[in-house]
């Protein structure tokens, strides 16, 4: 019975935890223009092991991958131009965003942590304009 305990706490606490990986778009009104946004985040342990992230394959069965690292410009610059390409459209105005924390914040609250360089957070935003 503990062992069940422990599996489902290691459930709940990965799901809690889990990364995001999403596409989402506007249009501007006005105009025949469209923006872009492709963001994902990620856990990784001491800075260099990935734990867990949004899933950024095209092809993805769920929504986060563990122990893979989907949070890079790479990968999100490849979804954003595959998003561009099947609409036929060139985008421009791109603009990223980086961040990256080395506190654990408890998921749902800004309470930080203190347990530096253990659990850290990264997420990369990138946006644009498709026209």
């Amino acid at each position: 019975m503990k062992a069940l305990k422990i599996f489902f706490l290691a459930v709940v606490v990965s799901v809690a935890m889990s990364g995001c990986f999403s596409i989402d778009t506007s249009v501007i009104r006005h105009t025949n223009e469209e923006h872009l946004l492709v963001s994902n985040y990620g856990w990784s342990l001491f800075g260099v092991i990935p734990l867990v992230c949004g899933n950024a394959s095209t092809d993805a069965f769920c929504p986060f991958a563990f122990f893979r690292n989907d949070v890079s410009m790479a990968k999100i610059q490849r979804r954003f131009m595959m998003y561009a390409d099947e609409k036929g459209v060139y985008p421009r105005d791109l603009t990223y965003e980086y961040y990256d924390s080395v506190l654990f914040e408890i998921p749902g609250t800004s309470l930080p942590v203190p347990i530096p360089y253990v659990l850290t957070y990264r997420e990369i935003q990138l946006s644009g304009v498709l026209k």
